[in-house]
């Protein structure tokens, strides 16, 4: 699974990066939402993602084997 867009989406509404000319933060909540229900996602990515643990969810995608307790 590719995980390109997702990392951009979680950086953006962490604040680490700046939202596209346009595009609202509303846009991107809904695409993450979006995300977090997808069946094939990794099981402790979804729990990040349904939680709106969004740091969490970014640091695992760093480290997706290092426990996280972030």
């Amino acid at each position: 699974m590719e995980f390109g867009t997702l990392r951009i989406d979680l950086r953006i509404i962490t604040q680490q990066q700046k939202p596209a000319e346009g595009e609202s933060l509303a846009a991107v909540l809904k695409r993450l939402d979006e995300v977090a229900r997808q069946p094939d996602l990794p099981s402790q990515l979804e729990h990040y993602l349904s939680k709106r643990s969004y740091v969490k969810a970014l640091a695992w995608l760093d480290n997706p084997e290092m426990p996280h307790e972030v």
